[in-house]
């Protein structure tokens, strides 16, 4: 009878540990939600076609909401990647973004919180494919010293990107025409009060 009450009294109180658990996670989860709001941080990693529309972002909607607070320029850019979804990547002196293109049958998942939205590696593969572009923004002092006020563009050597100050884009299937276009075209986003 003492081990049957044991086991019933040891299995009671695994349930509440669990339940106050879940309560706890779901309250960290809720503040999160909210602390971070529409930002560009995403949830729980999922596939597009089971995030909600909300939680996804475009680049003409980065644009209209104000940019970032590093990221203060839009561009000239093909239809199909302005209203792409974008991925941002950041890192102690760089910030990246690959904007795919819009109409995808899938995206990959965006991975919560961190400094990374999207594994490289997967990034590579859609720009390889040509189903994204990536830019790339230096915060470094060092590159600022180096190039910040540049006015020619420094194309890779083997094509399909290129930089003007401190910013570059990568985009394989590009022309160093249409990347000079693009890299010309960058603008201050305006602000939102």
């Amino acid at each position: 009878m003492r081990i049957k009450f044991m086991k019933v009294r040891s299995l009671l109180g695994l349930t509440i540990g669990l339940t106050i658990l879940c309560a706890w996670s779901l309250s960290v989860f809720a503040q999160s939600r909210q602390a971070t709001g529409n930002s560009q941080m995403i949830s729980w990693p999922q596939n597009v076609a089971q995030q909600p529309k909300s939680e996804l972002i475009t680049w003409r909607e980065f644009v209209e909401q104000g940019g970032g607070r590093y990221i203060q320029n839009d561009y000239d850019l093909p239809s199909e990647f302005r209203n792409g979804y974008v991925y941002f990547n950041t890192g102690a002196s760089v910030i990246g973004a690959y904007l795919l293109k819009q109409g995808l049958s899938s995206y990959p998942p965006r991975k919560v919180g961190g400094q990374q939205q999207i594994n490289p590696d997967i990034g590579d593969k859609y720009l390889k494919s040509g189903k994204a572009i990536f830019f790339s923004w230096s915060l470094s002092n060092g590159s600022f010293q180096r190039y910040g006020k540049d006015t020619e563009i420094r194309y890779h050597e083997k094509g399909g990107g290129g930089c003007l100050a401190l910013t570059c884009l990568e985009a394989p299937f590009m022309t160093n025409e249409q990347i000079s276009r693009i890299l010309r075209s960058g603008r201050p986003i305006p602000q939102k009060n």
